[in-house]
């Protein structure tokens, strides 16, 4: 019972796309998927004492349990396929021309065309590449043309087993498991173009936050801070919500770097990312705005901003960076500025940036407004 419940399970997680089926049971499921198929066929064809098909298709069965054992751990999914399709425009031509095309046997090809789709791409063995099963399908037509037409000219063999009841069973049991083929490989079509639309989405973001922050400190760069104060500017205009700038630079950053080395200045720099990170409210904007130099958006007006930027301030002074045997005290001095109407954003960014240079002409790691 805990077995069926597992295979349940497991079953619903691959239909639904939450767990991915390897290749390898790939291929072994649609090797004994057929190898089931032919089971049943030929216990059809031994009751009607069609000598031929039923030989015939007890040995398929074989075949097919061979080639699913094998191929797929040798990971040989093109012949694994190759094999099938092979076998399947066999059969279907031998038993339409053996019992008659009433019994629907040649329907059976129709279900190579999406099958071959279907795994050109989800198998990387295929490489993907729809020419691959646009000439299995193109052959499969072929084959099923000149199929009906040797049926026209051809009389079956076993013509004196032909019963109006039987054709009915047979052509609906065809025609069900070929449905049935159908079906599945259209939901598992269908699964793989959404699991590889999730990937794709998956990577457009992590290619976006490569593309939007800095390698070193994490915090947004230059081109994204842009974007963020474009809409901070669009949202003051239409709502009349007020922003902030902050600046901040790291005192005497140079000389840390003449003593310790850039190594222990990026260590620096990385340290004050992550107060600085720790320290603002959520809906506000950090970035690296250039060489020690960070810029800080925040969507409030100066009053509230400042008591924000003395604590970064403090912070930071109380914070120690550790270079080898050596314990590294640094400071930061800010400038900051209110958004004011009428104001270009680079002159909103100027008043900051001379906020900040006034606060390291009156002797650094202070707040400047």
């Amino acid at each position: 019972m805990n077995v069926f419940r597992r295979f349940i399970k497991n079953l619903t997680d691959v239909l639904t796309g939450r767990r991915i089926l390897p290749d390898v049971y790939k291929y072994r499921c649609i090797c004994y998927a057929f190898a089931l198929v032919h089971i049943a066929i030929t216990v059809r064809f031994y009751s009607l004492h069609y000598t031929i098909l039923y030989v015939y298709n007890f040995l398929s069965v074989i075949f097919y349990f061979v080639i699913g054992t094998v191929l797929p751990k040798k990971g040989k999914f093109y012949t694994a396929y190759l094999c099938c399709f092979i076998e399947i425009l066999i059969h279907s031509p031998l038993a339409t021309l053996l019992a008659g095309w009433e019994w629907g046997y040649m329907i059976y090809i129709l279900a190579l065309i999406p099958v071959a789709f279907y795994l050109s791409y989800s198998t990387v063995q295929f490489g993907r590449n729809i020419a691959k099963p646009f000439v299995f399908g193109f052959i499969a037509m072929c084959i099923f043309i000149l199929t009906r037409i040797l049926s026209v000219y051809i009389e079956p063999i076993y013509t004196w087993r032909i019963y109006d009841k039987n054709l009915t069973i047979a052509y609906n049991l065809n025609s069900g498991l070929v449905f049935l083929m159908l079906i599945l490989f259209s939901v598992l079509f269908t699964i793989e173009i959404q699991r590889n639309e999730a990937r794709l989405e998956s990577q457009n973001r992590i290619l976006s936050d490569v593309s939007s922050k800095d390698p070193l400190t994490g915090l947004l760069n230059r081109r994204s801070m842009d974007i963020h104060l474009n809409e901070a500017l669009e949202l003051f205009k239409s709502k009349g919500k007020v922003f902030s700038v902050i600046i901040g630079d790291i005192d005497d950053f140079k000389m840390v770097n003449d003593t310790y080395g850039h190594t222990v200045g990026d260590e620096v720099l990385i340290n004050v990312a992550n107060i600085i990170c720790s320290n603002i409210p959520e809906d506000a904007k950090v970035c690296r705005w250039g060489g020690e130099e960070i810029l800080i958006l925040i969507h409030s007006n100066a009053q509230a901003a400042a008591p924000i930027a003395e604590n970064i301030r403090k912070a930071i002074s109380n914070s120690r960076t550790k270079a080898g045997d050596a314990v590294i005290g640094i400071t930061m001095t800010f400038g900051m500025a209110e958004y004011q109407p009428g104001y270009a954003m680079t002159k909103l960014i100027s008043a900051a940036d001379k906020n900040l240079y006034k606060g390291k002409n009156e002797g650094k790691n202070r707040v400047v407004a």
